[in-house]
């Protein structure tokens, strides 16, 4: 009977990950005009199509409207996870975006109140408020277990990841996409971006129109 338990008990367990994984450690760069910049941080890092059932990617997140900014600026959540956008000012806010399968728009909300939405498909997502052009956020949905946003330093380490070549991928709003192979267990991997030529771009609102002159500068109700 204990022998028939413990069989069913093993059964019902994870299968272990294949053996000689490890960790994928690096470093991202951000240059800005051929001199590496101190501060590399809000740079998204992922594993593409690494999975180890629950790894320590974010399966939800948040992006908070205050001080008519999105804070963080930056969230990387694996695909089918939620993200919160509560509103933290004392005026309403509006979250919409129109990325692809992960478009959205969460309508106008007031101070204290907060809404969600769910992002199935992998790929960056902008998010912007309908009353405040100012207010720019990103959303990053990927396909991995495996994820993380940079601090000043630009270092990043994933334990645990299993056996395998694989793609590094970063993404920064001031320099884009890049990549780079990497080894469970291998190397630590360097990824730079170039930064120099960054210039923010306005954008529509959510009917594709212009903001109205003087739009987000009204601080009694929006």
């Amino acid at each position: 009977m204990i022998s028939l338990a413990m069989s069913l008990v093993l059964a019902l367990l994870p299968p272990p990950p294949p053996p000689g994984g490890g960790a994928v450690t690096g470093r991202v760069v951000l240059v800005r005009s051929g001199t590496d910049s101190a501060d590399a941080s809000s740079a998204i890092v992922w594993i593409e199509g690494a999975h180890a059932g629950g790894g320590p990617a974010p399966s939800s997140g948040t992006m908070k409207s205050e001080q008519k900014k999105f804070a963080p600026r930056v969230v990387v959540v694996r695909r089918n996870s939620t993200v919160e956008f509560p509103n933290a000012d004392s005026i309403y806010h509006n979250a919409f975006s129109v990325s692809g399968g992960n478009r959205f728009d969460l309508g106008l909300y007031r101070a204290g109140a907060s809404r969600e939405k769910k992002f199935e498909e992998p790929g960056l997502v902008r998010v912007y408020c309908n009353i405040h052009p100012q207010m720019v956020g990103f959303v990053m949905v990927v396909d991995s277990d495996f994820a993380a946003v940079t601090g000043r330093d630009g270092a990043f380490r994933f334990e645990g990841v299993p056996a395998g070549p694989y793609v590094v991928k970063v993404w920064h709003e001031e320099g884009g996409e890049a990549q780079s192979p990497a080894t469970a267990g291998g190397a630590p991997v360097t990824v730079r971006l170039d930064v120099t030529n960054f210039k923010p771009l306005p954008h529509k609102n959510k009917y594709g129109k212009d903001y109205p002159p003087g739009a987000g500068n009204d601080d009694e109700r929006y």
